[in-house]
């Protein structure tokens, strides 16, 4: 969450599984708000849900048709074994 909290995107592998991805927005935006809280400065910070903005077929794993392509690789939040790499934002 600490790129995401620098206004950066993340590409990650993930399990492609709605409720991980609702379980990394409530825990993102729970963190968001308690940072928002606890800021003393005058730096406004974004409060958004972390979310998939995209998954790139055109590039990495998905593009190497590879069946294998993802063995070993785990989700980056619930350590599931990894389907896709996806790019990850925040929604506003």
């Amino acid at each position: 969450m600490t790129a995401l909290n620098q206004r950066k995107i993340c590409l990650a592998d993930w399990c492609d599984v709605e409720k991980c991805e609702d379980n990394i927005g409530e825990q993102s935006k729970a963190e968001s708000e308690e940072a928002m809280r606890n800021e003393q400065g005058d730096e406004v910070l974004l409060t958004g849900k972390a979310k998939t903005l995209c998954i790139p077929y055109k590039m990495g794993r998905q593009a190497s048709g590879d069946e294998n392509a993802f063995e070993g690789k785990k989700c980056f939040y619930c350590g599931a074994p990894a389907k896709v790499t996806a790019l990850w934002g925040r929604s506003y």
